[in-house]
């Protein structure tokens, strides 16, 4: 069994499509973790949920764009609710994939998909190999079950920003086997659309949401399996 990790996919369905192809995907075998945002930005979140629901060894690692959707699935959007900064507008692509809940079909979808999201996503995963998973980051000051604020597992820029950073330049690493992070796409500083190591330190989001690749990468051998640049996989 392989144990792989994919980097923010964000609605891209043909890229994931793509990758799964391109590395022979199991999902019967494989164990997959999705670093998280399976949601938003391109037009076919629910599509990309609906592959994740054929792997049988599935760890989601929830992303705020996750937790927007599935706030939103849950039925607790309306009515002048919203979640934090986010606004109405935020949700159009992922309102777009469920068509609008326009009939009873599509809103039996969106409940089977806010159930599965419910249970499957987790803030965090460390493995048996001692190696954490998670969408953006921690506080280090605080260990990974204990954060001051559960937000910052989604939202935290400093992980990969600072201290990952420090830790290259003063060639010191992280007190965990590997980290795999998302969140911020590689492809704001590198343009080739590779995944960045920093220490011990993957950060895996190399730009499927906008016009940057989807990555899946093997956590054992670090082989990485990836799709085209965006233009050419997303209609």
């Amino acid at each position: 069994m392989r144990t792989l990790v994919i980097g923010d996919i964000h609605g891209n369905l043909p890229a994931l499509r793509q990758v799964f192809a391109r590395a022979k995907f199991d999902p019967a075998k494989d164990r997959l973790i999705a670093i998280g945002d399976v949601f938003n930005n391109h037009p076919y979140s629910a599509g990309c949920v609906e592959e994740l629901i054929r792997v049988k060894n599935l760890v989601w690692c929830l992303g705020n764009h996750d937790a927007l959707a599935l706030s939103w699935l849950r039925g607790e959007w309306g009515n002048g609710k919203r979640l934090g900064p986010w606004r109405q507008e935020d949700l159009i692509s992922i309102k777009l994939s469920y068509n609008n809940g326009k009939t009873k079909s599509d809103r039996k979808r969106m409940k089977i998909h806010a159930s599965f999201v419910g249970s499957a996503a987790t803030l965090y995963y460390v493995d048996e190999e001692n190696r954490l998973f998670v969408h953006a980051g921690i506080d280090w000051h605080f260990p990974v079950n204990r954060q001051p604020d559960p937000i910052i597992y989604n939202t935290d820029r400093s992980t990969y920003a600072v201290h990952a950073v420090v830790h290259a330049l003063r060639g010191t690493r992280f007190p965990y086997k590997d980290v795999f992070i998302g969140h911020t796409k590689t492809i704001s500083e590198y343009p080739d659309g590779k995944p960045v190591r920093r220490t011990n330190l993957w950060n895996v989001d190399t730009g499927a949401g906008s016009w940057g690749k989807l990555t899946m990468m093997d956590v054992d051998t670090f082989q990485c399996w990836q799709s085209d640049f965006g233009p050419r996989v997303t209609p």
